[in-house]
């Protein structure tokens, strides 16, 4: 993770959808752009910022 992304995890019991992938951010969470759009997401309460677990950036793909 850099300063131009976070890494985000949905908040028990919500789907987030990921315009820019056309999926959803799973469970295990995903490296994310700090945009407007989710830090909107993050305020909003239906995501929270996390730590990527090696698990999560083999499932997703993500290497940040």
């Amino acid at each position: 993770m850099n300063q131009r992304t976070v890494f985000v995890v949905p908040v028990e019991g919500r789907i987030v959808p990921d315009p820019e992938r056309g999926d959803d951010i799973p469970a295990s969470g995903r490296n994310v752009p700090r945009s407007a759009y989710w830090l909107r997401a993050i305020n909003a309460g239906d995501l929270k910022e996390g730590k990527p677990t090696k698990d999560a950036a083999k499932k997703t793909g993500d290497t940040q």
